[in-house]
């Protein structure tokens, strides 16, 4: 009987970590950049990152001009190199609509001209930080961007679509707004996308964790977070950015709903009030790059290995048969003896 509870013990302990292993998957590290140079760098590549999000702003075809060139070299190079795309629509950067809310109609028909121009992209976020009403149109309209949502999903059925993406904040407004949008963005289980600087940055987990607890029967990306390097309130320090990047490393590893992880971003690239680079404007590695080295070193983050692709459906022709050699001149015949005299 003593010896059965052992051998009973000893299974539990080795179906243990079984089981935690099956509730902890792998979780898919991406980047998010603007900048389409970061496809270039050799650095980013020797990762085996093969994800990656671009911030568009919803109008960005229609607007044309810059914006709309920056998506189309990000969108060619990230195709070139077998990069997985998420575009995440955002307020437009035209100055008369970067506050105006458009209309069920105006989105939809600017996602259907991203589509026609990008018809490979297949993975979609509806509106970016959409409950910061300081700077999204969205803010106050919880209710508009749900029906964003379901417009979105219309447009490109079976692509993969971020519902909305999020600031985490303690702010009792976000959790109204949460409630809002599930009201109407209709039955189904929905991504959040997350942005959690303001628990990474001071080390903590409470507004990340508060919102797993809360928010039930979701999938949960987060899309952008990172190692803030400087900002408006805080001093250049790699030290501190590195500091995040370990620790956003480390909390999502223990939280097991959390499918995706995105870092923002890859190269400062001079905005002087935002600097959360891996590498600085001069091309040198900041310690937040080490520290992403060592995430990316745990089994829960490790890439996975590039898919070799199928054979080829028919066979390759067979080699060309050599023409026959040429045989060698004859050798001229000797000259006679020169006659004595």
């Amino acid at each position: 009987m003593r010896r059965a509870a052992l051998i009973a013990l000893a299974a539990g302990a080795l179906a243990a970590p079984a089981a935690h292993a099956q509730a902890t998957p792998h979780v898919t590290v991406g980047i998010a950049e603007e900048d389409p140079g970061f496809f270039d760098d050799a650095r980013f590549h020797a990762t085996g990152i093969r994800n990656a999000r671009l911030l568009v702003p919803w109008d960005v075809v229609k607007m044309g001009g810059w914006p709309l060139q920056v998506a189309d070299l990000w969108l060619e190079r990230a195709r070139r190199d077998g990069v997985e795309p998420l575009i995440s629509f955002g307020h437009s950067m035209s100055k008369k609509r970067q506050r105006r809310l458009p209309s069920v109609r105006e989105y939809a028909a600017q996602v259907r001209a991203f589509r026609a121009r990008y018809p490979w992209v297949r993975e979609f976020s509806t509106w970016n930080e959409a409950n910061l009403g300081s700077k999204q149109p969205t803010g106050r309209h919880p209710r508009r961007t749900a029906v964003f949502y379901r417009a979105l999903k219309k447009q490109c059925r079976g692509c993969t679509v971020v519902a909305v993406e999020l600031l985490v904040t303690s702010n009792w407004r976000m959790w109204r707004w949460i409630r809002a949008f599930r009201k109407r963005a209709g039955p189904g289980r929905l991504i959040f996308g997350l942005h959690n600087y303001p628990d990474v940055t001071r080390l903590r987990s409470r507004g990340t964790r508060r919102f797993l607890r809360l928010v039930q029967n979701a999938d949960v990306w987060i899309t952008e977070t990172g190692g803030i390097v400087r900002h408006r309130r805080f001093k250049y320090d790699e030290d501190r950015a590195a500091r995040s990047v370990r620790y956003v490393f480390n909390l999502v590893s223990r939280l097991p709903r959390v499918q995706r992880l995105y870092l923002y971003h890859w190269r400062y690239g001079g905005n002087a009030t935002w600097d959360s680079g891996l590498i600085s404007q001069d091309g040198t590695e900041r310690k937040p790059y080490y520290a992403l080295l060592y995430g990316l070193s745990l089994d829960r983050f490790r890439p996975l290995p590039v898919p070799i692709a199928d054979p080829l459906a028919e066979p390759l022709p067979p080699p060309a048969v050599p023409p026959p050699a040429e045989p060698p001149p004859a050798e001229p015949p000797p000259e006679p003896p020169a006659g004595g005299g």
